[in-house]
């Protein structure tokens, strides 16, 4: 009994050895378990197409060669939509500062007043690609905001004494600015420099109240009424303020930032100058040639507000037009034709330079 319950033991440990020394199954997947080896890689999606504004009708576009990556800079002969054979010579650049990191945004203020091609010439801070005149100005005195390096070179003129039915008034008028913030931001706002926080710029939502069409003028806004301390690392001032959100408020606010009595003249033709910027960060600037110089007659700011709409742009902002209107090419050669025939002395400017 004792042998056959030995002999039975033996057999069980030997069914045991075979079963542990088989060959192993294969692993079955686990349902709820997701596969992890060896995933597909996940394609790369391709990049946006750039947007490549192309001429309409009879317009002519021609491209500018040379610029440095991320600038992008074209010649226009548009066309009216009148039928008639008469049009509007400009220049309007791209400056792409994501695809060039090197490409800065300047607001540069001069002492003693100078063309904008020598101010690109004596341009220190890194080389100059482009520059354009700036804001309104008077007898040499800036009238525009500037900031320079984080820092107020010029304040926007805080009173301006307009007409209405053969009476003056005072207005303090909100006019438009662009700027640039340090983390590479751009901004387009309404701004104030308060006089009850030593003229510090305030950015405003609105030119709050006051409109030259009928007549309405309002006292200078405080700190305190709805302004936010504005403090962009550059910054220029001008107006009106041309594209909201896209939206072409160039005629309304021509009105609301008192421009009619400082002879902005923004529904007759004229040499424009404007900045601006797309959704998707590029800085736009555009200069066109006027008032018969060169065949060309200029635009209304209305129509520099769709032209630069139909580029993708979003915010701008007109700047000093008229005889100022400038803009200098990589070279220092100034690209357009100046209404005074030659370049006009101006405090303020704007360069884009690359590090």
């Amino acid at each position: 009994m004792k042998r056959l319950y030995t002999i039975v033991a033996t057999m069980c440990l030997c069914v045991s050895l075979v079963v542990a020394c088989g060959p192993t199954p294969d692993p079955q997947p686990d349902p709820n378990k997701p596969e992890t080896e060896n995933p597909e890689p996940e394609p790369k999606p391709e990049p946006e197409p750039e947007f490549e504004p192309q001429p309409t009708g009879r317009n002519v576009l021609t491209k500018l060669d040379g610029y440095p990556e991320g600038v992008r800079v074209y010649n226009f002969k548009n066309y009216y939509e009148d039928g008639t054979d008469e049009f509007c010579i400009g220049y309007y650049a791209f400056v792409d500062t994501k695809k060039n990191p090197k490409l800065k945004f300047n607001a540069v203020y001069v002492e003693q007043d100078a063309t904008p091609s020598n101010i690109f010439a004596s341009f220190e801070g890194g080389k100059p690609i482009l520059a354009t005149n700036g804001g309104y100005f008077w007898d040499g005195e800036s009238l525009s905001l500037l900031i320079s390096g984080g820092e107020v070179k010029s304040i926007a003129a805080q009173y301006t004494y307009p007409s209405y039915e053969g009476s003056a008034y005072t207005a303090c008028p909100i006019r438009a600015a662009f700027g640039v913030h340090a983390d590479g931001r751009l901004e387009a706002t309404w701004v104030y420099c308060c006089p009850d926080d030593d003229n510090r710029p305030y950015s405003f939502s609105s030119p709050k109240g006051n409109n030259e069409k009928v007549g309405v003028f309002t006292s200078a806004p405080h700190k305190s009424s709805d302004g936010t301390l504005w403090t962009p690392e550059e910054a220029i001032g001008g107006g009106p303020m041309l594209l909201k959100d896209g939206k072409n408020v160039a005629e309304a606010n021509y009105w609301k930032e008192v421009l009619h009595s400082g002879g902005t003249a923004a529904l007759s033709y004229q040499p424009r100058t404007a900045v601006g910027y797309t959704e998707d960060g590029k800085i736009v600037l555009f200069v066109c040639d006027g008032r018969g110089v060169n065949d060309s007659w200029g635009y209304t700011l209305p129509e520099v507000a769709d032209l630069l709409k139909g580029l993708g742009v979003v915010w701008a902002i007109n700047l000093d037009g008229g005889g100022s209107s400038t803009i200098v090419g990589k070279d220092g050669t100034v690209l357009n034709n100046p209404s005074d025939g030659s370049q006009r002395r101006v405090p303020t400017a704007i360069v884009i330079s690359e590090q």
